[in-house]
């Protein structure tokens, strides 16, 4: 069902922005100082080490070494600083280089002091230490050619995280002043016709959105670039025998990994599809009408392929706090079909696909006026499909020109907006979206919920990076403990680290399953081998079900549907849902399934039956039959005593005896003022025998 309500006009306002040129700007400084960190620093500083594994080990005679230390009010850094002379190829030359990374200061692990404990011995005497010299260059000598990988990390971040940044907001800020651009042309080239305003919608057909399948790929060849070749340093010095810590080094090569993998599904569904268009039968597409049209492919897909098209009508919610916004989703309607490919016609350079998906009307768009999709200051809505096979990958996003003519709606006010609340999705939709979010849910013939599943490993990617981002902190703590850091350090990070890992863990364990039958539910949590918990309650224990937001991760809010209970905690069913909608649907056949239990929908408990009772003890049941027709306010049921001698006969006997009815299902509900009528056979009449509305389960 639509509602809609009248929002206050509000014009439609630019949000400031940082022009293109601008970004780019911006961006140029980060690019620049994270270029010239790798080029004059990082870059040269590997190179020597490469290079100094094929230089000749001579005897040196240690003239002068020091240490100096310098104290900061959270650290201390350390330089040990030396003199030496030696000979090669008959000649005498001297040297000041202890390292292959210079003379300066640093507390990145313990080489300054492990360095200065084994050349001061030396100093002075006669007695000859070592040194490694360079046969192209013989003036060019160091005492440790030791590859220094942590300090090597340290300095690879600048070279790797700032061009990315700066080339990140500075691609955004070109594209974003070429759309502007090519927008603004648009809107002179069509006026008054806002469904030809983007470029997806400028030719013949609607084209697919930018996968960034090239920018994708150009973060992850220049991770590999700057990080690949301390990765296979760290790897040939034979760091990894010396020092489990060494792994820390190889960590930012294995990022380039995540976008690597994200590459791979867009070439996947790339790789199955093809290059994605559609063509509509009439543009724009309305509410209230019918979306015709065809996909067309740029190949031949077998006749066995099943298409998925997903139509989606979300509300893009905006919120600002300062200077920063985030931005969330909701879907309002959504509809799901598979097409065969067998019904596909050849078409030029591939083939056809006609398809029809009706739009129910009172769905949101734009007029003419908003072309910006904008309602208030803080919404809009988005129309898009998405479109895949039964093997899955990413889909293919058309963005969809859904809007008014001005010859068809005319609104009383055209500065005025609605807000159309979302539709509640049928059973087979709300199973469609839960199984999208790794759900397993079941459903009876009515539409009330008999299994909630919540399988391991439904947050992979929080689990993973929880994992991952854990074990890099707590191999910051290990080398913490060894180098001599603060307390508070130690603290923080001791007690962190634990904590981070252990929520990786149980986010990708973490096992949840609830089983509803007609009387009782059943969750069961597990967390692998670890840990296993199980809770049984009865229908009466719930006094309601409801949803709420519990996490954000980046824009994207999570909901979960929780059960509140007469012993006034509330439980948790089914977390991760990405819709508020969702969430509240499921919550609300929760709901219709503690309602079944009620009163009102059991006939008042008539239904469930009754135990005849005298001075507290069961003699007897009752079994519901029918509703006497001929007798308003009467009930058959079917009598049994347990035992003859307590069976008594006639509407008197029941008074006198003072019988009692327990309701079966309600066992605190008790009928004490009803009436019987004559026994026939084993049917007796109940006035009066009811449970109240008002009864709690």
């Amino acid at each position: 069902m639509l509602k809609s309500t009248r929002m206050p006009s509000r014009a439609v306002r630019p949000v400031k922005q940082m022009s293109g040129g601008c970004m780019v700007l911006f961006g140029m400084p980060f690019i620049l100082a994270g270029l010239a960190i790798g080029w004059f620093l990082y870059l040269p500083a590997i190179h020597s080490w490469w290079s100094a594994r094929g230089w000749e080990q001579v005897p040196c005679w240690i003239e002068k070494a020091d240490m100096e230390s310098s104290r900061s009010k959270n650290s201390t850094t350390y330089n040990t600083k030396a003199r030496f002379r030696y000979v090669f190829d008959g000649r005498t030359f001297h040297s000041e280089e202890v390292s292959l990374l210079g003379g300066g200061s640093d507390n990145v692990g313990t080489f300054q002091q492990e360095a200065f404990a084994q050349i001061r011995p030396y100093q002075g005497l006669e007695k000859p230490f070592r040194c490694f010299v360079n046969p192209e260059r013989p003036q060019q000598a160091v005492l440790f050619r030791d590859l220094r990988w942590g300090l090597l990390l340290m300095m690879s971040l600048f070279p790797m995280v700032f061009p990315l940044a700066g080339s990140l907001v500075a691609v955004l800020g070109g594209k974003q002043a070429r759309e502007a651009r090519h927008a603004q042309q648009l809107v002179a080239k069509h006026p008054g016709e806002p469904w030809r305003w983007r470029r997806e919608w400028e030719g013949e057909t609607v084209r697919a959105s930018q996968t960034g399948v090239l920018f994708v790929l150009v973060i992850a060849g220049w991770i590999l670039l700057v990080q690949a070749p301390l990765a296979l340093a760290i790897i040939a010095s034979g760091e990894l025998a010396a020092s489990p810590l060494a792994f820390l080094g190889l960590l930012p090569a294995a990022l380039a990994l995540i976008p690597l993998a994200l590459l791979w599904r867009r070439l996947k569904m790339r790789g199955r599809l093809g290059s994605l268009s559609l063509w509509l039968k009439q543009t724009p597409v309305s509410p209230g009408r019918a979306l015709e049209g065809e996909l067309r492919f740029d190949r031949m897909l077998s006749p066995l392929t099943t298409v998925n098209v997903r139509v989606l009508c979300q509300r893009q919610i905006t919120r600002r706090s300062g200077d920063s916004t985030t931005t969330s989703k909701e879907t309002l309607w959504e509809h799901s079909e598979g097409f065969s490919a067998a019904e596909a016609r050849r078409d030029i350079g591939g083939m056809a696909l006609p398809l029809r998906i009706d739009i129910p009307p009172g769905l949101p768009c734009s007029m003419v006026e908003d072309a910006a999709f904008i309602l208030g200051d803080d919404e809009q809505h988005v129309w898009s499909m998405e479109v895949s096979t039964e093997t899955g990958g990413r889909a293919v996003i058309l963005p969809l020109p859904v809007f008014i003519r001005q010859g068809d709606v005319v609104p009383a006010q055209p500065d005025t907006t609605c807000q159309v609340e979302a539709i509640a999705p049928n059973t087979a939709q709300l199973q469609e979206r839960l199984k999208a979010r790794g759900l397993n849910v079941e459903f009876d013939t009515n539409g009330l919920p008999t299994l909630l599943d919540c399988p391991p490993g439904r947050f992979k990617g929080m689990s993973w990076f929880l994992l991952f981002f854990g074990s890099v902190w707590s191999i910051a703590f290990v080398a913490m403990l060894f180098g001599g850091a603060p307390f508070i350090f130690l603290l923080v990070w001791g007690t962190t680290s634990p904590l981070i890992l252990g929520l990786g863990v149980w986010t990708l364990l973490h096992c949840r399953r609830v089983d509803i039958s007609p009387g009782e539910m059943r969750v069961t949590d597990t967390v692998g081998p670890l840990y296993s918990k199980r809770q049984t309650f009865e229908l009466r224990h719930f006094v309601g079900f409801s949803h709420d937001s519990n996490m954000q991760s980046g824009n994207q809010f999570y909901y979960r549907v929780r059960g509140e209970t007469i012993f006034g905690k509330k439980l948790t069913l089914v977390d991760g849902i990405t819709e508020s909608v969702t969430a509240q649907t499921l919550a609300n056949k929760l709901e219709n399934w503690r309602k079944k239990g009620t009163g009102e929908d059991a006939d008042f408990g008539r239904r469930h039956g009754w135990f005849i009772e005298k001075d507290g003890v069961k003699i007897g049941e009752l079994d519901y039959v029918r509703w006497d027709e001929s007798s308003q306010f009467w009930h058959d049921y079917r009598v049994r005593w347990y035992r003859p001698e307590d069976a008594v006969e006639g509407p008197d006997a029941w008074v006198e005896q003072k019988l009692v009815l327990r309701n079966r299902r309600h066992t605190d509900v008790v009928a004490e003022s009803f009436l019987t009528g004559g026994q026939r056979d084993d049917i007796i009449p109940v006035r009066g025998a009811l449970v109240p509305t008002n009864t709690p389960l």
